[in-house]
């Protein structure tokens, strides 16, 4: 019995990113078809050998996939001397192609908008568009430094977010990137809202 051909990823490019614990692997193709997925130790399944191989490693923090990128963050910077290599043979070796990612809103509900009705709408609804916004506008940026960002709740006027891939535990990110997320956020919607990072 023959095995069925598996289209395989060639990493194209390694950019470092503002985390020195994080690597981004650029690839040849899109290895997720929309939004983000990201991967962290127990949290994927057994079949899934990219994973397996990735995390028996046993210095791996998180994966973070985004269009045609793969961006990994080790527990300590110095590693990556020593694993660069191996990281990109399991890549090249053992990645398919995620469907689709973790769930990311379309921004096209922005078009329609009125900011006005921002601070009246219930909670869940103030995620939706927040969530929207970012993708429009945040999350982009992010994903070139190989990272990015999940809103984890909306209480009122505080906004919790959560930072995924490279951003996560990445010093400007807990600094000056947070202040432009909240600013970006106030001009956009209410000049009230507090951006706080959750762990």
């Amino acid at each position: 019995m023959q095995e069925a051909h598996r289209k395989t990823f060639s990493v194209e490019e390694i950019e470092l990113t503002p985390n020195p614990r994080s690597v981004k692997f650029i690839l040849d193709q899109k290895v997720i078809d929309s939004g983000s997925k990201t991967i962290e130790e127990g949290g994927y399944l057994e079949l899934d050998t990219f994973a397996n191989n990735l995390f028996a490693l046993e210095i791996v923090d998180t994966v973070y996939l985004r269009e045609n990128f793969v961006s990994v963050t080790l527990n300590s910077a110095d590693l990556w001397v020593i694993f660069k290599d191996k990281v990109k043979n399991i890549i090249e070796t053992d990645l398919e192609k995620y469907e689709d990612g973790d769930d990311e809103v379309s921004s096209s509900i922005l078009d329609d908008f009125d900011k006005e009705k921002y601070p009246h709408l219930a909670d869940e609804e103030k995620v939706i568009i927040i969530d929207a916004l970012l993708d429009a506008s945040i999350r982009p940026a992010l994903a070139n430094d190989g990272g990015g960002l999940e809103v984890i709740e909306v209480e009122g006027h505080i906004v919790r977010i959560r930072y995924q891939g490279a951003c996560g535990g990445c010093p400007s990110s807990t600094g000056g990137t947070l202040r432009a997320i909240e600013n970006h956020l106030r001009s956009q919607l209410d000049p009230e809202i507090k951006v706080h990072t959750h762990l």
